[in-house]
């Protein structure tokens, strides 16, 4: 073979090797764009209280319009489905108001976030199966108390307001051992504000949120009296802070502002959850 064969020889063979590397990383660089490339999320792992079933139900049909699918994780306290969410176990939570989130996120060094729009907010009262007025309420009555803390600092507030005890200055969520004067000698019990409702008549009066009341299949607008807080205690859709800007999570809370679900809080639950979204 002459040299001029040889040599054009070794130029074809090295302009080859080019090509073939060139291909080689193309086809890394497509690779690893895929790889960054997420795949749309199509099933939501929604955490609520036993509660709260037939309002998750009715973000079934909505969400599916969108493309997913819901699956409903009930749970019987209100601890429970802030630890699932912490463990992965579900990918949001809806049951909670804003001061409840932010005691847990405080008392467990969380940093779960309720993503905006806030959906909507509950009622709050005393209730009582034997009294008609705060002002029947006898010296040294039995007064149920949420043993949560921010449900309980709303209900000692409450108290307040109607002047019936008086609190230590500078708490900002203040509990039965912050209470300064208690001139009626109440004694206050704390319980499990899902099961106050139904064991209201072992009560003189009992301070809770008014859809737990019609939950019991009780009337949640027989109050006799009222906090004036309730749009500070906003409900909405809590998530891990990873996912607070994601798609799926906005889609969430549109299953939620539904004329349908607005119908369901007027009617089911007795006008006692206020929306949001039909109040702007």
């Amino acid at each position: 073979m002459s040299k001029k064969k040889i040599i054009a020889l070794l130029m074809c063979l090295a302009v080859a090797c080019t090509m073939l590397a060139g291909c080689g990383s193309t086809k890394k660089a497509s690779g690893s764009g895929a790889a960054k490339k997420t795949e749309a999320k199509k099933t939501i792992r929604l955490g609520v209280r036993s509660d709260g079933v037939d309002m998750a139900n009715l973000m079934v049909k909505p969400l599916k319009k969108m493309g997913y699918k819901l699956e409903i994780v009930s749970f019987e306290d209100s601890i429970q489905p802030n630890v699932a969410l912490g463990e992965g176990k579900i990918d949001a939570n809806l049951f909670q108001h804003i001061p409840y989130l932010k005691a847990y996120n405080e008392e467990n060094k969380k940093d779960f976030v309720m993503v905006k729009p806030y959906l909507y907010y509950p009622l709050f009262g005393m209730y009582s199966s034997k009294y008609k007025k705060v002002s029947q309420i006898p010296d040294g009555a039995t007064i149920g108390l949420c043993n949560d803390a921010s449900n309980q600092a709303r209900g000692l507030n409450m108290l307040v307001s109607q002047k019936l005890i008086t609190l230590k200055k500078g708490v900002e969520t203040p509990t039965i051992h912050d209470i300064k004067d208690n001139p009626h000698k109440f004694k206050f019990v704390e319980a499990e504000m899902t099961t106050m409702a139904n064991a209201i008549d072992d009560y003189d009066a009992i301070c809770l949120a008014a859809a737990h009341m019609a939950t019991a299949g009780k009337d949640g607008n027989s109050y006799i009296c009222q906090s004036d807080d309730a749009k500070e205690y906003a409900l909405g859709v809590v998530v891990n802070p990873k996912d607070k800007d994601a798609k799926w999570v906005q889609d969430l809370i549109k299953s939620v502002q539904t004329k349908e679900m607005a119908n369901y809080f007027a009617k089911d639950k007795q006008g006692t959850l206020v929306p949001f979204w039909t109040n702007k």
